[in-house]
């Protein structure tokens, strides 16, 4: 049996309820637009492999955890930039992280098993409806720490604006604060104002903490 480690990621929207039919009927090309935009700004070797489950549900995998919990914040800030500028509402999603080996691949996410699939279905199915984030691995000290640092990345995700959302998505894409001025049409200390109010260094130090972590 191999000893690979992944990271398989269980998400749904956010109070779906709260989104009308017509707009639901699109929430499936946005996520798949979502996914999309990410995989384009990450290495081949982080890329997501995503399969949506029905209207407001998915699933994806990547092969490196490392970067797993950098691709789903990508993922949510996109998300949440896309829904508001292509069917003005304000929606998130909800995404839990399972981070472990994979016994029994199929060609579809949804027919394959292992303990990531488990560890990210059971965390979607634990949290909270204001709960926006969950990592599970096999170490329960590890997920003690996840805990609590995924609540207090709940706050934020929560109170971003759509404006920040967007500046957080192209600051995770990898662009500096000039370039993103340039790409929306603002000025440098408009970019920095937006990124300081999402929090930006205190994400990236949660990022950075989790690398060092999974590595």
């Amino acid at each position: 049996m191999s000893n690979k480690i992944y990271a398989v990621i269980s998400g749904e929207i956010a109070e779906s309820r709260k989104v009308s039919q017509e707009n639901l009927g699109k929430i499936p090309n946005i996520i798949r637009a979502s996914f999309k935009e990410v995989n384009i700004n990450v290495a081949s070797e982080n890329k997501l492999v995503y399969e949506i489950i029905r209207m407001d549900e998915f699933l994806c995998l990547t092969e490196n955890p490392k970067s797993s919990l950098h691709s789903v914040l990508m993922l949510a800030s996109e998300y949440r930039n896309r829904t508001y500028s292509e069917l003005g509402i304000r929606s998130d999603l909800r995404l839990s992280v399972g981070i472990g080996p994979v016994e029994l691949f199929q060609r579809e996410l949804r027919e394959s098993d292992g303990t990531a699939f488990r560890s990210a279905y059971a965390g979607l199915q634990s949290m909270k409806r204001n709960q926006r984030l969950n990592i599970e691995t096999q170490n329960d000290d590890l997920n003690g720490e996840f805990k609590v640092e995924c609540g207090f990345m709940d706050i934020l995700i929560h109170d971003w604006s759509d404006e920040q959302a967007e500046a957080m998505l192209l600051r995770l894409s990898g662009k500096n604060q000039t370039q993103i001025s340039e790409e929306l049409n603002i000025s440098q200390p408009a970019v920095n104002r937006r990124l300081k109010a999402a929090h930006y260094e205190a994400i990236e130090k949660f990022i950075n903490r989790f690398e060092v972590l999974m590595a």
